[in-house]
């Protein structure tokens, strides 16, 4: 059974009057460079999660209500794929400075623009607002824009959805369990619990066939 992270954050069940959970953990990691991270989204109607798992043992979810009027449900799926890389990026970042990085993605549309900020580009899904959001705080896929342009090491592959990678089986559970529980079908007080059980248990299984 994987360690609790002390910067692991519990479910946050509400904000601002939208469901939202959110969950930040670490499990025991698996040695090898680059770092491998797996990160995925999963959307239904006006609710959105991510998830993400790397190799060095971080691991996480997010979910909450993404209105529906914002965003064409196409490229409400290329921003929640992009805020699950941001998620997982930023996590690793923090704990693994200077670290090479690899990121596994699913989505060919989120993978695209991901190589366009690495060459200099900046342009953002259709509708995506690039305003200052509160307390002057940078968007999120404006600072995704940043850490792929400028940040060395780093390197985004397609990984094909739902073909047996432990990471990216377990990145897209995540993502779904987020959305379950922000829709009311599992507990936020589970999420502590299973997310570092999942997490674990991918790991130990790409440990074994270093998938």
């Amino acid at each position: 059974m994987g360690r609790r992270s002390p910067l692991a954050h519990a479910p946050r069940p509400t904000f601002k009057g939208r469901p939202q959970v959110r969950f930040d953990g670490a499990v025991k990691a698996v040695s090898r460079t680059p770092i491998v991270l797996a990160t995925d989204a999963s959307v239904a109607g006006d609710k959105v999660g991510t998830g993400y798992l790397a190799t060095t043992g971080e691991t996480g979810l997010r979910a909450h209500t993404y209105p529906q009027y914002l965003t064409a449900p196409r490229v409400r799926v290329v921003v929640t794929e992009l805020r699950a890389v941001y998620w997982g990026l930023r996590r690793i970042f923090a704990a693994h400075p200077g670290r090479p990085v690899e990121v596994r993605v699913d989505n060919l549309d989120a993978l695209e623009l991901l190589h366009e900020w690495q060459r200099g580009g900046d342009r953002m899904p259709d509708g995506y607002g690039t305003r200052l959001r509160s307390q002057g705080r940078r968007p999120s896929l404006v600072e995704l824009q940043m850490y792929a342009e400028y940040t060395p090491g780093l390197t985004f592959v397609h990984e094909k959805a739902h073909v047996g990678n432990p990471l990216n089986e377990a990145a897209d559970s995540l993502a779904k369990l987020g959305l379950r529980s922000v829709r009311g079908r599992v507990p936020a007080a589970e999420i502590p619990r299973l997310v570092p059980l999942w997490a674990s248990g991918a790991l130990a299984e790409y440990r074994r066939g270093r998938g």
